[in-house]
């Protein structure tokens, strides 16, 4: 908990926690690798996880705020999974282990949130006490170049021009740097030609009402626009890439009990992967007291899709 900033964070792994609430396997894509989103409705109630009220005493204006962080939805997030569940396969192949041969909960990957196996947070019963149960064993990989190592949605890439010694890697980073990318300045025809004064042009422009002139700066002016790739180019020396960075799902913004108005929000967020880091910050101007009281999270799923990309 915290009083201005978001310090308090919490990394959530639904397919985990729908596992061990309904006793069987959920996983965070399909067999094929392509993403699942779990839509869900997040309900922050202004209150303790055990249903106590705030033990700190609180000004009228105080306010706090919930964030909900995942990974992104796009193309390069659906196709880099698909590639790296292809990637296993093949792994797999090659060490002659046949599908049969997997536990039955190790046909799809499990992904890190953003660093080596993440601890996600668990849920609670009625009474506020953590549930017990179960194994969540996070995917490894290994080749002959590099050591064994997991993947995460989120956090800084590998520079893969030079040799890779980690042990978890950013998979979106990592399908961009196996892709030939759209260069800047993609119309690669020249701008110096044809001529100003072709006239073999000028003969095709007779009884247009267009002379050479006008038509070569119509010419030269469509070619230097939308030439240029409207998202961030991707280099491998970059590895704070835009790709590597988190998105906002929603937030709840909320009056904790006993400053006035106490009433849950709820937002609707659909989450990648179904996994998503929680972040919460207090902020009380009128004392700056520093508020350390927690507040209790619901989750309702409401959809689990296909991602589109």
């Amino acid at each position: 908990m915290s009083n201005g900033s978001f310090a308090e964070t919490h990394n959530i792994c639904i397919p985990k926690d729908l596992s061990l609430t309904n006793f069987r396997g959920y996983a965070s894509t399909t067999r094929k690798g392509v993403p699942l989103v779990f839509r869900v409705a997040a309900t922050v109630y202004p209150s303790g996880i055990d249903g106590s009220g705030y033990t700190t005493s609180v000004s009228s204006d105080v306010r706090t705020t919930v964030k909900f962080l995942g990974c992104q939805n796009n193309w390069v997030t659906k196709n880099a999974a698909v590639k790296w569940q292809a990637a296993r396969d093949a792994m797999l192949k090659a060490a002659g282990i046949r599908k049969g041969d997997l536990g039955a909960y190790a046909h799809e990957i499990r992904y890190e949130w953003d660093s080596v196996d993440t601890a996600y947070a668990v849920p609670v019963d009625g009474t506020g006490a953590a549930l017990t149960g179960g194994t969540w064993d996070m995917t490894k990989f290994v080749n002959e170049a590099d050591p064994e190592f997991g993947l995460k949605l989120i956090g800084t890439g590998n520079d893969e021009d030079a040799a890779i010694n980690t042990s978890v890697i950013n998979f979106a980073y990592s399908y961009l740097s196996s892709r030939q990318t759209v260069p800047s300045d993609s119309n690669l025809e020249s701008a110096e030609a044809p001529a100003v004064n072709s006239i073999l042009k000028q003969m095709f422009l007779s009884g247009t009402g267009v002379d050479r002139a006008e038509q070569s700066y119509i010419e030269t002016d469509v070619k230097g626009q939308g030439d240029n790739p409207p998202y961030d180019l991707f280099a491998t020396a970059d590895t704070d890439h835009d790709i590597t960075e988190p998105v906002e799902l929603g937030r709840a913004v909320l009056l904790p009990q006993g400053s006035g108005a106490s009433l849950p929000q709820t937002v609707i967020l659909d989450v990648p992967f179904g996994i998503m880091e929680v972040q919460m910050a207090h902020r009380d101007p009128g004392d700056n007291s520093g508020i350390t009281d927690d507040l209790a999270l619901g989750l309702e799923v409401l959809d689990i899709f296909e991602m589109q990309g």
